[in-house]
């Protein structure tokens, strides 16, 4: 799928066919939250502690490797949202880690990576382009959530 658009993605949640990762990134901060909430939600409750984890930019790698790859309890499917990893200044190691992560989500997880506050351009990033490449490879879909126009 590589990077879609707002329109496309809404198409896919409308339908309720959840992709292993999402990749939400764009100049609208309301748009990936809000987003990023009506993922979760297709699957499970932001209280469910069992099968619901987010992380922030603070958070272990390995913290977010061992909870994408947990098995859901007493559910089909679990959701794991990392907030704001800056894989622009993160090791060498964390970078490829996290990549093989993207490439390793299995199909009882729904990864949601966003980026808010870590700039970058999409369109000449190697190592975002790299990331991309990891989602696709799986089915998954990098979002490219712009400022709405009337």
């Amino acid at each position: 799928m590589a990077i879609i658009f707002e329109d496309a993605f809404k198409k896919t949640l409308q339908a309720e066919k959840l992709l292993p990762v999402y990749i939400l990134f764009g100049e609208d901060s309301y748009l990936k939250k809000s987003y990023t909430d009506k993922i979760s939600s297709l699957i499970t409750e932001s209280d469910d502690i069992f099968n619901f984890a987010k992380f922030t930019k603070d958070s272990s790698l390995q913290e977010v490797y061992d909870s994408v790859l947990q098995f859901p309890f007493m559910s089909d499917k679990k959701c794991v949202i990392l907030d704001d990893f800056d894989f622009e200044n993160c090791a060498k190691s964390d970078f490829e880690n996290l990549v093989e992560l993207i490439s390793l989500v299995p199909d009882t997880t729904v990864f949601v990576l966003t980026f808010d506050n870590v700039q970058f351009d999409h369109k000449k990033n190697s190592k975002f382009k790299k990331m991309v490449a990891a989602a696709e490879k799986i089915g998954g879909a990098a979002v490219n959530l712009a400022h709405r126009s009337v």
